[in-house]
């Protein structure tokens, strides 16, 4: 049985984490809108768009699923290669772990249903800070309810309205440029460094190999480049 302070707390501290999402919603606009695009040039029409965007709740591995299903590549590369631009996942779960041990199998499964860039970087804001922390699970909600239903409808919009949108707008633009504004500030040791800059010079080089494996190599390139620098070299932090 919880408290009226409990309670009063929980709501605190999802009202936090709502209004500190707040500041991503601008940069879902044109990338939600291109991903909602994509899907229905893809194949999967306005709905199956929206269905994508609200089960897989992950920009980058529907913009590369879409892209391969749009280009013939088989359905099982497609699904590979979405998953493996999505493995940072795994290490933010090895990152959140330690701090829900005593999770329920049910709130497990919400932090693990919406976890994305801006809600990980965010909780490990709250962490640091040490903000909310006997409500951690309310302010990670907090936040993920005012990004998913957004990046839905952004997926939406771009689905049934995208043949409207101007071409000269070039929206396609927005994925790479929101991939480097994501990444860049999490770029703070030279493992993560030199990773990105192997598998970025790796993507270009291996662009043409069929089926556009040239992504899949490019990642795994990068991240055992990261791996070896890591074990060679001492960890040292970048100066933000």
């Amino acid at each position: 049985m919880t408290s009226p302070d409990d309670n009063t707390a929980q709501r605190a501290a999802f009202k936090a984490g709502a209004l500190s999402c707040l500041q991503f919603l601008p940069s879902y606009v044109p990338f939600g809108l291109v991903c909602g695009v994509a899907a229905v040039q893809a194949g999967l029409g306005e709905w199956g768009a929206v269905a994508l965007a609200a089960f897989a709740f992950a920009g980058s591995a529907q913009a590369v699923l879409t892209q391969f299903l749009g280009s013939g590549a088989p359905l099982a590369i497609a699904i590979v290669s979405g998953l493996v631009v999505n493995l940072r996942m795994a290490v933010y779960s090895a990152a959140i772990s330690p701090r829900i041990e005593g999770a329920t199998p049910k709130q497990r499964l919400l932090w693990a249903a919406f976890l994305v860039d801006q809600t990980f970087i965010n909780n490990e804001v709250r962490h640091q800070r040490g903000a909310h922390k006997d409500h951690p699970l309310s302010y990670y909600m907090g936040c993920s309810l005012v990004m998913w239903p957004w990046w839905i409808m952004t997926n939406a919009v771009g689905a049934f309205a995208g043949a409207k949108l101007p071409a000269s707008w070039q929206l396609e633009f927005t994925i790479p440029l929101s991939f480097v504004a994501m990444v860049l500030p999490m770029l703070k040791s030279r493992s993560q460094i030199f990773a990105a800059l192997v598998g970025g010079a790796a993507g270009v080089l291996l662009f043409a190999l069929p089926l556009k494996l040239g992504l899949i190599a490019a990642c795994v390139l990068g991240a055992c480049v990261g791996m070896v620098v890591d074990t060679l070299l001492p960890t040292k932090a970048v100066a933000a």
